[in-house]
């Protein structure tokens, strides 16, 4: 034994480790408790082998036997700890993955909810534009009709009055007494006088007709130019 390797050597191979739970430990540990409680520093010191040799030679081998045990404690944390980074780096890139992945997937629905919620919007738009479009054209018809309801009755009371003065013309024709002609006559006046009424107030309702026609017209107009500007938005 007077070799140093061959003491070395000797004294490595009969270092055991225990206490793994210890070794594996994520916090610090002191050195020496790494020695004491996870090797057999104590029990080759105090061996009989070690109890027989003189000084300084006793000294000198319980110095190797520490130089081991605590490179040996030491080698073996240091590789479990070094395996623990390693699993907990390949677990955060797993982590990163999965990360991207969600946020990916969360990117994706809100395109996809964004999108129906601007589809939805273009719908309400359009559908509004189409009601008032309809809105619009109810109004011109009812108006169209309107108007043409009140020129209908015009002309048939044209008719009625053309219907009046040609008999008034037969009945001056054919009355020859006085009486007859002053009767018919008073007749007539009577009925052109009812006739001229009417036709006043169909012309008065004929103008109001006119007047609202026109403010249908420009409220159509106005609308018109609203939807031009509604769509253009759109």
């Amino acid at each position: 034994m007077d070799d140093n390797k061959a003491l070395f050597d000797y004294w490595h191979e009969r270092v055991r480790l225990k206490n793994l739970d210890l070794i594996s430990s994520a916090g610090h540990i002191q050195t020496q408790n790494l020695r004491h409680n996870c090797t057999n520093y104590d029990d080759l010191r105090s061996s009989r082998e070690v109890q027989w040799l003189e000084e300084p030679e006793r000294s000198r081998i319980i110095a190797i036997i520490k130089y081991e045990c605590t490179a040996q404690v030491l080698q073996r944390r240091s590789g479990i700890l070094k395996d623990r980074v390693i699993e907990l780096q390949a677990a955060t890139d797993d982590v990163e993955k999965q990360k991207s992945r969600l946020l990916g997937l969360i990117r994706a629905l809100q395109e996809k909810l964004f999108g129906k919620d601007r589809d939805i919007e273009r719908l309400q738009a359009r559908i509004s534009i189409l009601e008032a479009e309809n809105e619009a054209l109810r109004a011109e018809s009812e108006n169209d009709k309107a108007y043409a309801e009140l020129l209908q009755a015009f002309e048939q009371l044209k008719q009625q009055y053309a219907v009046i003065e040609k008999r008034k013309k037969e009945l001056a024709k054919n009355n020859q007494s006085l009486g007859g002609r002053v009767a018919h006559t008073n007749r007539y006046r009577r009925e052109r006088d009812e006739a001229r009424v009417a036709i006043q107030d169909l012309r008065q309702q004929l103008a109001i007709a006119v007047q609202q026609n026109q403010q249908l017209q420009q409220e159509n107009e106005t609308l018109r130019l609203d939807l031009e500007q509604l769509r253009q938005k759109n």
